[in-house]
């Protein structure tokens, strides 16, 4: 009894601090056209241009309707002090990475990597370097 309305009020407090989230994702393809996002608390929110033409001038040109912004960065409290993860497909994962010079290599070197690691775990450093270069083009979500 206790353990159902715990898990409601904990449920009810994450979806809150979570409000700015977006509803609906724009594929960075379109960015340019559609720089905007509603988030779950009906707030509209820009995204910088010169953000969207960084993350595409470093997109396969094969992959560009395969990254939706913004691009969003889970905090994992089960991870440890200050672990977060990239949510979504492989390739918003290989462009954060790359945007903040963590990844070296190119598209095809990453999946190889991928296919032997499951996540690239970030920590603090990493995400005050992506939010310093791709701070409309990301949010953080808490789980």
């Amino acid at each position: 009894m206790y353990g159902e309305k715990i898990e409601k009020f904990l449920k009810y407090e994450l979806d809150n601090i979570n409000k700015h989230l977006p509803r609906k994702r724009i594929p960075l393809k379109k960015g340019l056209e559609v720089n905007t996002y509603v988030s779950k608390g009906n707030d509209k929110i820009s995204i910088d241009p010169r953000e969207i033409q960084f993350l595409q001038s470093l997109c396969p040109k094969n992959k560009l309707n395969s990254v939706y912004l913004p691009i969003i960065i889970v905090r994992r409290r089960d991870l440890g002090e200050g672990a977060y993860i990239i949510s979504g497909e492989s390739i918003e994962e290989f462009l954060v990475l790359k945007a903040i010079n963590k990844w070296k290599g190119d598209w095809e070197e990453f999946i190889k990597e991928k296919e032997k690691r499951h996540y690239f775990y970030l920590y603090k450093p990493d995400l005050l370097e992506i939010r310093k270069k791709l701070s409309t083009c990301t949010v953080i979500a808490f789980s």
